[in-house]
């Protein structure tokens, strides 16, 4: 008879064994059937079959191709989304790429969760992270600290474009406009984060000739945050990306301002951690992606992807010096 469910999922959660997300999914669907002890067993057991196969596809590696082929061979590449919804959400947007990307390396792929752009770019300058999904802000703050990294790939949004807009948005029952909102509450993401401070301010600079320091602002950390705090009346406006504008305008959100196209999300390789076949081969997988294969993918991947480059982001550098950002929100 099969265990509890209620029961084993609350010792599921609880437990400190589980190492890796990867491991939870594993476990989750064997909680019904088996012990808890027996689960884990079955867990390590998978593990060391898959160090077996792993060492045999090294050598094999290294006996058909050389050095090159060791490549295939590493530790697992870890990979950090960037943090622009609920882990829940932006684990499930995630997780195809993640196993796409296992097939086609041939070694693991680790999704690691953070809950700032700037955790992100700490972990890349440690070293604790091989790719980060950045906005162009994050990547440009880190270049600026003296990061070693090489953009890898754009994603495209829904237009096929390989930009976007940062947005300002108020509720639809709201006729506010841009030239009365000294003095207003506006609801960012985060300090790091392309559409947050800096985006937002350079919207205001152009439509209303004041800057964030004139209006209320608070740091929410996501775009999901943000837009939701409109719709609740806790902000008059928010300063997110044009996607999340279109994703909650059935929920009455309308855009009274943009800014200029700035580089879409893209993925950064950490180029201390990373030498340069596993980038190119990191480089050329994504960019061959059948759209059979990405169009699963979460909504922010699933339109491809076309290369990227350091000199693409340029544009977005005129926007202003990220190292003035406040690290907290003004007023109420």
């Amino acid at each position: 008879m099969a265990r509890p469910v209620i029961e084993l999922s609350v010792r599921y959660s609880e437990s400190k064994l589980w190492h890796s997300l990867p491991q939870a999914r594993f476990c989750s669907t064997l909680l019904p059937y088996y012990s808890f002890g027996q689960c884990c067993q079955i867990w390590h057991m998978r593990i060391l079959n898959h160090l077996f196969w792993h060492s045999i596809h090294a050598l094999f590696c290294f006996a058909l191709l050389g050095p090159v082929g060791m490549v295939l061979a590493e530790a697992p590449l870890r990979i950090a989304p960037m943090p622009m919804e609920s882990r829940a959400v932006t684990a499930q947007a995630f997780n195809p790429l993640v196993s796409y990307l296992e097939r086609q390396l041939g070694y693991p792929v680790e999704l690691v969760y953070f809950d700032s752009n700037d955790q992100i770019v700490k972990a890349m300058q440690d070293k604790k992270l091989d790719i980060g999904v950045m906005g162009p802000l994050p990547f440009v703050s880190l270049k600026k600290r003296g990061g070693n990294v090489e953009p890898i790939a754009f994603f495209r949004e829904a237009n096929g474009d390989a930009r976007y807009r940062c947005v300002l948005v108020r509720a639809n029952s709201d006729a506010i406009s841009p030239k009365k909102l000294r003095g207003k509450r506006i609801a960012l993401t985060q300090p790091l984060s392309t559409c947050g401070y800096l985006g937002s301010s350079a919207i205001l600079r152009r439509y209303a000739g004041i800057t964030l320091e004139d209006m209320q602002y608070r740091y929410l950390k996501t775009h999901e945050a943000a837009a939701l705090a409109v719709v609740s009346g806790d902000a008059d406006i928010a300063g997110i990306k044009d996607e999340f504008a279109a994703k909650y305008s059935s929920l009455g959100l309308v855009v009274i301002a943009q800014s200029d196209p700035v580089p879409a999300l893209s993925l950064i390789a950490n180029r201390d951690t990373l030498n340069e076949q596993q980038i190119s081969a990191i480089r050329k997988v994504l960019l061959a992606t059948p759209e059979s294969i990405y169009r699963h993918w979460g909504h922010t991947m699933a339109h491809g992807m076309v290369p990227a480059n350091d000199v693409d982001f340029d544009a977005f550098r005129r926007f202003g010096n990220p190292d003035a950002i406040p690290e907290y929100g003004r007023g109420k």
